[in-house]
């Protein structure tokens, strides 16, 4: 078991690519510029009585969602036509009756997400009776099913009704009525997709349909569809998970959802069911043309693997990147390669053999990631001078610094406090001298953590909360600052001590200093489900209720529905993990 506990294993564990853009994953559209690269082929104007292939299709998704009661013969008459409008005109569309690609594919997509949607409602349903005697049975949450939640209630939507007694549904139709508020099509839809998401997890299989429809956007559904995956898989529903990525018309997110399935169930101890999804991964790759692309997904699945308790499967997928390495005959692409496999195999416990591999890179511009992968891994196996030597090779200050603090980590678990000490000041002095903002502020923020692991690992509370509460006011950005102060709190809850409580304060004066309240609930939320899944039902419950009573007062229609959409996945999260414990 890793001696650092779940939280502080999370905060070292987050890789690079999130360095520049953690505080953008809520507040900001970062699927929002993929979307706008969406081209629609125009076409041409049909006639009535004309006959095509592309009628036909409109046909049967018009009858698959119950729009369409004609024969399916592909020929463009009255019937299709009013079928067409009044499909328009539920899904927000201008109702113009004439058949387009876009139209078809809507329906298409439309139609496997409704078949999805039906079989997710099917199996919450049938949990239903099991979760409420669960509930029941707990003193502690007995309050769910006594006014507080009720996810399987259908009512007539009444919103007063509905802020005393929130459910998932009634907050999800308030979600859906603040987004016909929000003016422009692209942030609607892609507020929709959120809300999709959630009734998806939530087994709203009729509401979800209607959300479907709304969105006039592909990507956006597939980015829904790849949401929808990873809340099944993180619920342990295997094979919904895996349908729910099936439906996805686009290989490269297909293939992103599976890796993203295959890492929950690794993390969570499914190996088995972590292997079947790799192995059933395997075939898309086959479809892409770059075998850089290749290498990349078996590199990382290598890791995720090994990092699950899998270390065979993961030296398979290491073996294949390698054998793809050797095909490449460029001289860049090949480096690139051997970067790729150089990162893993640091990742997976080999940070000699990752080193000897970069060695054959002629160009080392792109060094670093392979380099802070493999002095982590010399930390890990307790070669800390090693570590210090190789994280000197990095030339980024803003990546050094990070290495730095995860190597204090790891030496502060071994017992060596003033040696860690010693790294922190290290990691502190390359700290300043970053340019970027959030950069700085990021390695501020790991770098407190790591000073809170000294003091509980060597038991000097006092000085080593109070270094790690002056470094954490250097946190430039509110919601990181707040986040990482909320991290330190619930790490010393074992400790009753008066330096928890000022800890706490801290925190509670963050997060009033956090500017945007979207920002504020999504970071109060993420708390909760963490609380929730180390088992600290009553933390959990508590900030849920903070982010409840902050999005409520949400008044701008995009902030609204995009708040209340996540506080009803979070609702729907708590009560699935309350009746799991």
């Amino acid at each position: 078991m890793n001696k650092f506990g779940p939280i502080k294993t999370a905060a070292l564990g987050i890789s690079m690519s999130l360095v520049m853009v953690w505080p953008s994953l809520a507040a900001q559209p970062v699927e929002l510029a993929a979307a706008r690269d969406i081209t629609t082929t125009s076409q041409p104007q049909q006639s009535l009585g004309q006959r095509s292939t592309l009628v036909r299709r409109i046909q049967q998704g018009l009858s698959e969602q119950g729009f369409y009661l004609g024969a399916i013969d592909g020929i463009y008459g009255r019937e299709t036509d009013r079928a067409i409008r009044a499909y328009q005109k539920n899904s927000g569309l201008k109702p113009d009756g004439q058949p387009s690609e876009t139209l078809a594919l809507s329906l298409e997509t439309g139609g496997r997400v409704s078949k999805l949607l039906g079989r997710l409602q099917k199996a919450r349903a049938k949990a239903t009776d099991d979760a409420r005697k669960a509930l029941m049975s707990r003193p502690e949450t007995r309050n769910l099913l006594e006014g507080n939640v009720d996810t399987g209630t259908d009512m007539t939507h009444d919103s007063e009704l509905c802020f005393l007694q929130p459910s998932p549904r009634c907050l999800l139709r308030e979600a859906s009525m603040a987004a016909d508020g929000i003016e422009k099509d692209e942030m609607r839809s892609w507020a929709l997709g959120e809300i999709l998401a959630a009734q998806a997890k939530a087994g709203l299989a009729e509401d979800a349909m209607q959300s479907t429809r709304r969105i006039h956007d592909p990507q956006l559904i597939m980015v829904a569809l790849r949401d929808i995956a990873k809340s099944q898989a993180e619920a342990g529903r295997h094979a919904e998970a895996m349908s729910a990525v099936d439906i996805i018309p686009d290989v490269d997110k297909q293939i992103e959802a599976y890796v993203a399935i295959t890492e929950i169930q690794a993390d969570r101890g499914n190996l088995t069911e972590a292997g079947n999804t790799a192995a059933h991964l395997i075939p898309y790759l086959e479809r892409l043309d770059n075998p850089l692309a290749k290498i990349a997904i078996r590199t990382r699945l290598a890791v995720i693997l090994h990092r699950g308790g899998a270390p065979d499967l993961a030296k398979q997928n290491l073996r294949a990147a390698d054998r793809l390495a050797r095909t490449i005959n460029d001289e860049s692409d090949h480096e690139e390669a051997l970067r790729h496999i150089a990162s893993a195999l640091a990742e997976v416990g080999e940070p000699d053999r990752a080193l000897k591999t970069l060695r054959a890179v002629k160009n080392g511009s792109h060094d670093t990631p392979v380099l802070m992968a493999a002095a982590t891994g010399q930390a890990l196996a307790g070669a800390s001078d090693a570590a210090l030597i190789t994280a000197d090779a990095i030339e980024a200050v803003r990546y050094r610094a990070l290495v730095l603090s995860r190597i204090a980590a790891y030496q502060a678990g071994a017992g060596d406090g003033e040696q860690a000490r010693e790294t922190l000041e290290r990691a502190m002095e390359a700290a300043k001298t970053i340019r970027f903002p959030f950069a700085k502020a990021y390695a501020f923020s790991r770098i407190a953590l790591s000073y809170n692991d000294v003091g509980i690992s060597t038991g000097d509370d006092a000085a080593a909360l109070k270094k790690s509460l002056d470094v954490a006011r250097l946190i430039s950005d509110d919601r990181l600052r707040a986040h990482i102060l909320w991290t330190i709190t619930d790490e010393r809850t074992s400790s009753q001590s008066a330096y928890q409580e000022v800890s706490r304060n801290k925190a509670i004066d963050a997060t009033d200093d956090i500017k945007s309240p979207l920002s504020r609930v999504w970071m109060l939320c993420d708390i909760a489900e963490t609380r929730a899944r180390e088992g600290n039902s009553a933390g959990a419950w508590a900030m849920y209720d903070d982010a409840y009573k902050e999005a409520i007062s949400i008044s701008n229609a995009w902030g609204r529905a995009r708040a209340l959409a996540k506080v009803a996945l979070t609702l729907t999260g708590l009560a699935d993990l309350a009746t799991s414990q």
